[in-house]
C-alpha cells in the first residue's frame, strides 16, 4: 500500500471519529460544543479537529512508508488510533508541565512548585467508572460440597 493510500485511509478514519465525537456532545448538551460556557468558541475547536485529522494522516502515511502497514484496514486503524492517544496524552501531561516565566520553556513541575494560574484551572479528565459494591459473603456462599 502506498504512503498517500494510507493517508487518505486515515484521514477517513481521523474524520469519522471526530463526527462520533460531535454527534456525542450535541446529543449530551443539545447544542454545539464551541457554544458551551468556558468553552473557546468555534476557531479553536475547529483547528483542534483539524490538527487531530492530520494527526492520523500523518501517522497512517509514515507508518505506511515504513512497511509495517499493507492493508486500508490497518492504515484506518492507525489514523484512527493517532488522535484518541494524543488527546490521552495530552490530558495526562497537562498536570505535570509548567512554563518557566522568564524564558518561556517548559520543565516538568516539582511536586512543591507554585502552580501557574492557568494550570490550576486546566483540570485532566478522569476516567469514571463505576465499580459494583462489595457483595457480603453469605452463608449461601459456603455450601458443603
Amino acid at each position: 500500500m502506498s504512503a498517500a493510500g494510507a493517508a487518505t485511509w486515515g484521514l477517513f478514519a481521523a474524520l469519522a471519529l471526530e463526527c462520533l465525537d460531535l454527534l456525542g456532545a450535541l446529543r449530551r448538551s443539545g447544542r454545539p460544543p464551541w457554544r458551551g460556557s468556558g468553552e473557546a468558541g468555534g476557531a479553536p475547536y475547529a483547528i483542534s479537529v483539524a490538527l487531530r485529522c492530520l494527526a492520523g494522516t500523518g501517522l497512517a502515511a509514515a507508518v505506511a512508508a515504513s512497511g509495517q502497514v499493507t492493508a486500508p484496514g490497518a492504515a484506518a486503524a492507525v489514523g484512527l488510533a493517532a488522535p484518541l492517544l494524543l488527546t490521552h496524552l495530552v490530558r495526562l501531561a497537562r498536570p505535570a508541565v509548567r512554563v518557566a516565566p522568564a524564558v518561556g520553556t517548559t520543565t516538568a513541575a516539582p511536586p512543591d512548585a507554585a502552580v501557574s494560574p492557568l494550570l490550576a484551572t486546566a483540570r485532566p479528565s478522569r476516567l469514571r467508572v463505576k465499580l459494583p459494591a462489595a457483595r457480603k459473603k453469605t452463608g449461601d456462599d459456603y455450601r458443603a460440597g
